[in-house]
């Protein structure tokens, strides 16, 4: 593997980048298992396109779709409504593909063990933004849509995906059903972790977990987001 730095944090020593672009990166092993939460600078690292340029100053979170109100909130809003605080795991689906290559090539990046972390996270429950708004009747998906900028079949899309409307609301006392996060381990989020906020839907595969968070749509279908359909 070969260094392959992009615009982000400063890896840790021993961080393994695939030689791929943008940014695939992971700990090796036996840096991983050393601790229960997964340090910030020993967490995996994928992107679909370079990370974006963002000033937290201007930046806006917008709730639309199938809702009473449309909401554009900002860094400062988000915060001020902070109200979850939760451990949650987030995995590539890809994680140890390079285990399958062994017997049959497969497309995408090649992970080791390390396409895994687990992290404390703390923000906003996504119920908790979608009771602000008022769902209207009919709601069954809430879409997720990041501001990331992807080459894709000649245009440029963002990173995207969904989750039904039942996951979005169930909540626990101890577990959100999905959270708008600012923080990762007690600090903002980092900039290749999804700063300012980020979707992370605990018990869902990583790709649920859209980075810089921009856009919440909420509607009768599934997101037509390419990383989803």
């Amino acid at each position: 593997m070969r260094p392959c730095l992009v615009r982000g944090e400063a890896p840790a020593p021993h961080f393994l980048y695939h030689p791929t672009a943008p940014a695939h990166a992971e700990p090796p092993l036996s840096k991983l298992v050393e601790n229960w939460i997964t340090p910030n600078e020993l967490f995996y690292i994928r992107s679909h396109a370079p990370v974006p340029k963002i000033d937290p100053a201007g930046f806006r979170l917008t709730i639309e779709g199938m809702v009473a109100r449309k909401l554009s909130l900002s860094l400062k809003e988000l915060t001020i409504l902070e109200d979850a605080d939760v451990v949650a795991t987030l995995t590539c689906a890809g994680n140890r593909r390079n285990e399958h290559s062994r017997t049959k090539q497969v497309s995408g990046v090649p992970w080791n063990e390390g396409a895994i972390g687990n992290a404390r996270w703390g923000g906003v429950r996504l119920s908790t933004l979608l009771n602000k708004a008022g769902l209207r009747d009919g709601a069954r998906h809430v879409w997720f849509e990041g501001l990331d900028e992807i080459a894709k079949g000649g245009s440029t899309i963002p990173f995207g995906g969904s989750i039904p409307i039942e996951k979005a609301l169930l909540d626990t006392t101890t577990t959100p059903g999905a959270l708008v996060a600012t923080t990762m381990n007690g600090v903002p989020l980092p900039p290749d972790h999804g700063f300012p906020a980020r979707s992370v839907v605990p018990g869902y595969i990583g790709a649920r977990s859209v980075k810089w968070l921009g856009r919440i749509v909420v509607s009768d279908n599934p997101s037509p987001n390419h990383y989803l359909q």
